[in-house]
């Protein structure tokens, strides 16, 4: 180390004069300071990765140094920074990668693989993810093969052959694929099951006609030995996750492997079991049917994750659940607490589920939980991509603004929390003149700058009942949620159309005013020219409102219709933005169908697969939306 000059490298956080340190602190006689030290380390070279710094080739001869030494503590954590390093090495663009990664990689090669005949055999499954990933090289196979031959771990063996395929699609060969392919008639099952995950990762479609023993490998006890895997390392669910992750191109294997889990597993296997339905009814419409009555059987698990999670994913299939509301309304008062770090029962779920179907059974519910200490549903919106499989309560705004029916015994209870005045302000702007009693909170609300431009929109929703209300607003006419309220309720008509229209006139307005504006119809005649070079905009939120606010107000579809449909067409290759559902949705409402919308609205229609933008419980709702739309355009 002391031949590098390395102030002049660097890594994550600056230069790297600080490594030489960090590299000596990792061969410390202290467990407890070798493992902080080598955190520190692995955040500063490869924090979450993206590139290969330049200290990264410096340090390696260290590193290798340090795991080839059996007196240093945490070897196999040091593997796995040289493997996360060469991973993002072989993965990154060439000019992310120091130049002299290769040559250093090249010359630890020979010490790097020996580690597959390390003593430990947690060294000895990390260094099969190293050689196979990593060091794409000629050697790496011989040595994993070498490896294979005398192995008894049977841990090892597994991660062997995973490694074996990884090969596989560096180095294809006929033979190695012929002697994955033997293994899925090994007497082990769970070489069984690694052929399967190997042979998976060059081709796909081979893990469709193995469900059954999928099945059958996740549920055996002897699966334990997966729990220390490298590979596939963590817990059952992890197995089983990676596992049905296999499934994911075929519906019908998918739901198959989902159901036998959660049919006959022990309970955290039910959980898990639980957990990949979810993933596979995000990914495919088509897959309802066979995982329904799943969550029908588990409302009456004995494990009140298990029912926690049947409740909930009823919810998220909204009125398909419809055949299971009695059971869900008498799950209602289950008081269980679900396994998480939220205090949420099964009993929220369910009210949930019901609320999802606009089942009246949902209202005693709600309203217990509006009156009560604990709401059971959370308080913000939170949006989740659609990689994270997460499945909690929506904000409790999202679970009431479709149920404006139930208006008259919902807003009391909602407008008396004040810790919830966000909430109440998107439900009254939903449900509009029906909430009118709310109108003293809304009022307590707009006293918050905060919270003003919300309230101000609520107030509007009401109309010309809450004139008094929104004339307290005048000195905030420049918010165009306020200008727009003024004009609505008939507080200030003219300060309240001539705040919003001059929004338009701005230089980049926002597309909160241009979608207000679409509401004043043809009092914004003099927009006209803007609105029209909105449409142009490079922002798709901006030409989306525009778009719409266009036909509002001129009443001709034309252009209007042929940008909706430039937004709205990525729908129909099954790629979603939140702007695109916007837009699929206003060319429902201006009706006007030509072969280019009504090709979008096909396809999407066809599509098998689930269309939406977010994770969750969104997947399922924004389906629900561009599928409606995309019907009423087929109407």
């Amino acid at each position: 180390m002391g031949d590098v000059d390395w102030s002049a490298l660097e890594h994550n956080y600056g230069d790297a004069s600080d490594v030489p340190g960090l590299l000596r602190a990792c061969a410390s006689p202290d467990a407890g300071t070798a493992s902080d030290a080598l955190a520190d380390l692995t955040n500063k070279l490869y924090h979450q990765g993206g590139w290969v710094c330049s200290a990264a080739p410096a340090a390696l001869p260290s590193l290798t140094d340090l795991v080839s030494d059996r007196a240093v503590h945490h070897r196999r954590e040091v593997v796995e920074l040289i493997r996360l390093l060469a991973g993002e090495a072989v993965t990154a663009a060439e000019k992310w990668v120091a130049p002299g990664w290769q040559r250093a990689l090249d010359d630890a090669r020979p010490r790097l693989l020996a580690l597959l005949d390390d003593a430990d055999p947690r060294v000895r499954r990390e260094t099969t993810l190293l050689a196979a990933e990593g060091i794409r090289h000629p050697e790496s196979e011989l040595a994993l093969r070498r490896r294979w031959e005398r192995e008894t771990d049977r841990t090892t063996r597994a991660d062997l052959v995973l490694a074996l395929g990884t090969v596989q699609t560096w180095a294809p060969t006929e033979a190695l694929r012929a002697e994955l392919v033997a293994l899925l008639e090994d007497d082990d099952l769970h070489l069984r099951l690694a052929a399967v995950h190997a042979l998976a990762r060059s081709e796909p479609a081979i893990a469709a006609s193995q469900v059954g023993m999928l099945v059958r490998a996740v549920l055996d006890p002897d699966a334990v030995l997966w729990l220390d895997s490298a590979w596939i390392g963590g817990t059952s669910a992890t197995l089983v996750h990676t596992t049905g992750g296999l499934l994911a191109s075929d519906p019908v294997a998918d739901s198959v492997f989902a159901v036998g889990v959660a049919r006959h597993g022990e309970a955290d296997r039910r959980v898990a079991g639980l957990g990949h339905a979810q993933q596979v009814l995000s990914r495919w419409r088509t897959a309802v049917e066979g995982i329904r009555s799943l969550l029908g059987r588990g409302l009456d698990d004995d494990v009140p994750e298990v029912r926690y999670r049947a409740a909930a994913l009823l919810a998220c299939l909204g009125t398909e659940a419809a055949p299971y509301a009695e059971q869900l309304a008498a799950r209602t008062a289950d008081s269980a607490l679900r396994d998480s770090r939220v205090r949420t029962t099964v009993g929220d779920a369910a009210v949930w589920a019901l609320a999802r179907q606009g089942h009246p059974d949902c209202r005693s519910g709600l309203v217990e939980r509006l009156s009560g200490d604990r709401l059971g549903f959370d308080t913000v919106l939170a949006h989740y991509g659609r990689e994270v499989p997460m499945l909690v309560q929506p904000a409790i705004c999202e679970v009431l603004i479709p149920l404006r029916e139930y208006s008259d015994v919902l807003i009391g209870p909602l407008a008396a929390r004040r810790d919830l005045a966000s909430n109440l302000c998107r439900v009254v702007a939903a449900w509009g003149p029906a909430a009118a009693v709310a109108l003293p909170a809304l009022l307590d609300a707009a006293a918050q700058d905060k919270l003003r431009p919300l309230a101000a929109k609520a107030i509007g929703a009401i109309g010309p009942a809450a004139a008094a209300a929104a004339r307290t607003l005048r000195d905030s006419a420049a918010e165009p949620a306020v200008a727009w309220a003024l004009w609505r309720t008939g507080a200030d008509p003219d300060l309240g159309l001539h705040s919003l229209t001059r929004q338009l006139t701005q230089p980049r307005p926002g597309h909160v005013a241009i979608a207000l504006s679409a509401d004043l119809g043809s009092e914004a005649a003099a927009c006209v020219d803007a609105l029209r070079a909105l449409t142009r905009s490079t922002e798709d939120w901006t030409r989306t409102e525009a778009a719409h606010a266009l036909w509002r107000v001129t009443g001709d579809p034309a252009g209007a219709v042929t940008v909706l449909t430039e937004l709205a067409e990525p729908l129909a290759r099954g790629e979603c933005l939140p702007a695109g559902i916007a837009a699929l949705r206003y060319l429902a409402d201006i009706g006007v169908v030509d072969g280019r919308v009504r090709a979008v609205a096909q396809a999407i229609a066809d599509n098998p697969r689930r269309i939406a933008c977010n994770g969750g419980w969104r997947t399922f709702s924004e389906d629900e939306q561009i599928r409606a739309a995309a019907s009423a355009l087929m109407d």
